[in-house]
């Protein structure tokens, strides 16, 4: 190929670069900007859901980051810098509870935890309810009865009643074990007996209307208090290392739940869902029903896009992108034979 069309070439990449990166000029920019964004956000009107994205992608790529990708090492301890800022964090003193939690949102949370029927309802049915407590509360009333009656009650402190208790307690022991299992045992199910009916009372209790009332009316007088603290007033309750801990142990049970075969199957069955009832919706109409309106893309990318254009023009970024992928054009074969003068 002659010199003359690479000249040529060369001549047009030029001339075509600099057109570009006067483009990337703050009162160039803007107008193309909005030009070029309205352009497209009319087509989204007329492109679906299903047309513009793959289903089975969408769930892959889901998938990808939540459940498959790698997490760095980095992560947990940029947690515990992260738990450290928020704990030291000045405004932590002049804030106050109340000035996050407002009075109506504290009221509307604690009438729904209190109301009959509620998860609160629910969970202290559950435990209430269960063997494994029913035995747990009998223990312990059956051991609290045993150490009163042999160790803190007046009677057993005078000597000869003691000394004869304790040779008959061991005399038990060692000549009739099964004797004392026994009577352990027939204490045990007595107080197994009384904390049955025991709970039951407390169940008619619960379920009385009025301790609903008289429950939610403490806590609400609860709130009145806590509302007025600052957060920094947790400090003397919730150390820095008790934060730490917590976010580590919510990163960790993160990272048990996302290998799941249960949060796969959650993931498939949003992105289905989101499809099932977006897929034939325009891209317009979706961003749209999300609250992303056109004039808040164009007024986004205006906040940024002229920073971001200047800094690639001051490093030279932009002219090498532009030029890189001109030049495939310029200097393509097809190209030069074309700038070939005719002879």
């Amino acid at each position: 190929m002659s010199d003359f069309s690479k000249e040529k070439a060369q001549q047009l990449l030029d001339a075509q670069t600099a057109f570009w990166l006067n483009d990337l000029n703050p009162s160039r920019l803007e107008p193309l900007v909005r030009q070029e964004l309205e352009f497209i956000y009319e087509k989204l009107d007329t492109i679906t859901l299903r047309q513009s994205v793959d289903e089975e992608k969408v769930k892959a790529t889901a998938q990808r980051y939540a459940t498959e990708m790698e997490i760095a090492g980095a992560i947990p301890e940029l947690f515990g810098e992260i738990a450290n800022i928020i704990y030291e964090h000045p405004h932590n003193d002049t804030t106050l509870i109340s000035d996050i939690v407002s009075d109506y949102v504290a009221t509307e949370l604690l009438e729904k935890i209190f109301e009959r029927k509620s998860l609160l309802d629910h969970a202290v049915s559950n435990i209430r309810e269960s063997q494994p407590f029913q035995a747990f509360i009998s223990d312990l009333v059956f051991t609290a009865a045993k150490n009163y009656l042999f160790e803190t009650n007046q009677l057993m402190k005078v000597q000869p009643l003691s000394s004869g208790i304790t040779r008959l307690r061991q005399w038990f022991q060692d000549k009739a074990p099964a004797m004392s299992e026994n009577m352990s045992g027939l204490g045990k199910q007595l107080s197994q007996n009384s904390v049955t009916n025991s709970i039951r009372l407390v169940q008619n209790t619960l379920d009385n209307d009025l301790y609903r009332d008289s429950a939610l009316n403490s806590t609400l007088a609860l709130w009145d208090d806590l509302k007025a603290w600052p957060i920094s007033y947790f400090k003397k309750y919730f150390t820095e290392t008790d934060l730490q801990e917590l976010l580590v142990m919510g990163y960790e049970f993160w990272l048990d739940l996302r290998h799941t075969d249960f949060m796969k199957s959650l993931i498939d069955s949003g992105v289905q869902f989101f499809f099932d009832k977006y897929g034939e919706e325009s891209l317009q109409s979706i961003t749209g029903e999300m609250g992303v309106t056109e004039d808040m893309i164009i007024s986004e990318i205006l906040n940024y896009a002229p920073d971001l254009a200047q800094l690639a023009v001051k490093e030279g970024i932009a002219e090498t992108i532009i030029r890189r992928h001109l030049q495939r054009f310029y200097f393509d074969q097809k190209t030069l034979t074309l700038l070939q003068p005719e002879t």
